[in-house]
């Protein structure tokens, strides 16, 4: 005995297949084809956990040129020249340890530069360079503050395994921008200040 699939059935599963892969991908492209805002330089570059992150993006953004000042601990009283705030994210024990504060110091600084980023009309960068081992509960509370906070999200492609970044920038209407290290880092930021 044979079997025979009915080919409008056949051609009805293909079907719902295609649609929903492209349900799917047109999801994704939502992040991706967001219209990305138009920074301004000067640039003020912290840290947000007082990991090596935030030396490693000021050092793109010297290289592309791009005004700036850089401090890991930079507080609220430098963005009086910043139009553009870059906070690198991702917790660093050591780092907390060698700047002598804990989590709930840093947490209290992200929210007063926040706070006045926002009442000074400053663009806010949140950059996540470090990839997963920057993904620790420390580090998700910072994230967790920050992101939603963001006009624009930039992330190493491996700093997103679990979703996190992809709901907060779905949730926000937040464009969002996968580099695969720091040192490509350089053409979204010369994208960002074009005619900044």
């Amino acid at each position: 005995m044979s079997l025979s699939v009915n080919p409008l059935r056949r051609f009805a599963g293909a079907a719902t297949v295609a649609l929903s892969l492209a349900i799917a991908t047109a999801d994704l492209s939502t992040v991706a084809a967001q219209e990305r805002p138009k920074a301004s330089p000067p640039v003020l570059v912290t840290s947000l956990g007082q990991s090596l992150d935030a030396f490693q993006i000021q050092l793109v953004v010297r290289r592309a040129g791009i005004p700036f000042k850089y401090d890991a601990r930079a507080e609220v009283d430098q963005l009086d020249d910043a139009k553009t705030l870059f906070l690198g994210v991702g917790a660093s024990l050591k780092g907390f340890g060698e700047a002598g504060i804990t989590i709930k110091d840093e947490l209290a600084r992200a929210g007063q530069l926040l706070d006045a980023a926002k009442n000074k009309g400053i663009l806010v960068v949140v950059l996540h360079v470090g990839g997963e081992e920057r993904r620790d509960a420390l580090s998700n509370q910072l994230i967790e503050l920050a992101a939603p906070r963001a006009k624009l999200l930039i992330i190493r492609n491996d700093s997103d395994t679990d979703g996190k970044f992809a709901e907060i920038a779905k949730a926000g209407n937040i464009p969002l921008v996968v580099i695969d290290n720091v040192l490509n880092l350089r053409g979204p930021l010369q994208e960002l200040f074009a005619g900044g």
